[in-house]
């Protein structure tokens, strides 16, 4: 597996040495892998060509493409900082192989098109000006990227580890082993924050949703798409990809864990919640506790202790709201707030997540178990499952 993912990390540095970007075997890509082309092959002649120099691919492409002689030579003509820098690389990437017009990218807008009004523009306007007396400057414009342009190209160098892996996948499936992915530490690893992870979520989330559908076998064209793997290996990748989901979401709500709360309670609510100790998380449960601040204030408190396997619900007492005193739940119906012993843990937790207010309502009087008065102590190995 390491010699493979090796592999994979020395191809792609092979083609980030290639000097020209080249787009053969686009039409294999997804979306993802294209926008990520798309960004690095226009920085790379944004920041390693001149004006002059992105202008010659602009008319290189003009003569790919019949324009008339003497249309070109106006081009030619022009001032060379009335072609952008966009421009020419548009041209540099067409002529390298990157199609006009893609669907899923950019709207379905046409880079064609667009190249072609903007030479027009151009044309127009050198016959328009007047020529000023200036010295122009040599260095080239400079590429600056948005805020959500630099969020994602972040995000999407996260995920070399899990592109490898995908790799990896395809060259041999039967050796292929989802376990052996350390997801959750891996992105810890890249320090990968909340809006990292939303954006590596999105990333993944439409294949996890394919790859569902045809494991189901109901939609027949990927039931066919995916035919050439077997069941246990279409698996395989399903659960890959559902551990790649569970992990962005682990350390999305981790961060809501971490988030001081707002301005106006923090001093307050810090003070009370300061020596309370409870279990932040538990990857094996994929359950992560909610914010102890959340606490002050509410009128129930879920509670699962992961030694005992006990599930309890503090219930507020009467005219009261639950508090936090040093390491103790307090103001809580001593008669109402009980707990049970769970026979399954990962699945009845499973459910508890997605139970509505009105399924929780009897939710712990439906488990066959025991029931016992809660003492308001919490430690170190107690998960702070959900407050109302």
């Amino acid at each position: 597996m390491a010699v493979k993912s090796a592999k994979a990390a020395e191809a792609r540095s092979a083609r980030s040495k290639d000097p020209s970007p080249t787009w053969a075997g686009h039409e294999t890509w997804d979306v993802n892998k294209f926008f990520k082309f798309f960004h690095e092959s226009m920085q790379y002649y944004h920041l390693n060509h001149k004006i002059a120099d992105l202008k010659s691919k602009v008319i290189d492409w003009m003569g790919r493409n019949d324009y008339p002689k003497d249309t070109i030579k106006q081009f030619k003509s022009s001032k060379d900082s009335n072609c952008s820098a966009t421009m020419g690389a548009i041209a540099a990437n067409m002529i390298k192989g990157m199609p006009a017009v893609r669907e899923d990218f950019n709207d379905g807008k046409n880079s064609e098109s667009w190249l072609r009004a903007e030479i027009d523009r151009v044309i127009l306007e050198s016959h328009n000006e007047v020529v000023p007396e200036v010295i122009e400057s040599d260095k080239p414009p400079v590429y600056v990227p948005s805020i959500q342009d630099r969020l994602r190209e972040a995000s999407l160098r996260m995920t070399d580890e899990i592109e490898d892996a995908l790799e990896s996948f395809q060259e041999d499936p039967d050796a292929f082993n989802p376990k052996s992915f350390k997801l959750l530490n891996l992105l810890k690893g890249r320090q990968a924050k909340a809006a990292h992870v939303r954006v590596i979520r999105d990333l993944y989330k439409r294949n996890l949703a394919e790859l569902q559908e045809a494991y189901s076998g109901k939609d027949e064209q990927l039931k066919e798409a995916y035919s050439h793997l077997s069941k246990k290996n279409l698996k395989k990748i399903l659960d890959f990809y559902n551990e790649v989901i569970s992990a962005c979401d682990m350390l999305g709500q981790e961060a809501k864990v971490n988030r001081k709360p707002r301005a106006k309670k923090e001093v307050s609510k810090d003070k009370l919640i300061n020596k309370l100790k409870f279990k932040k998380s538990d990857e094996t449960l994929k359950v992560v506790s909610v914010n102890p601040a959340e606490i002050i204030g509410a009128k129930e408190l879920w509670v699962f202790n992961v030694k005992t396997r006990k599930l309890g619900k503090y219930v507020a007492a009467e005219f009261s709201d639950l508090s936090v005193k040093g390491t103790t739940i307090i103001n809580f119906d001593e008669s109402k707030s009980t707990q049970k012993t769970l026979r399954k843990p990962p699945e009845q937790l499973k459910a508890f997540k997605t139970a509505g207010k009105v399924q929780l309502r009897k939710f712990l009087e439906e488990i066959n178990a025991v029931e016992i008065k809660l003492n308001g102590r919490v430690n170190d190995e107690t998960l702070l499952l959900r407050v109302d």
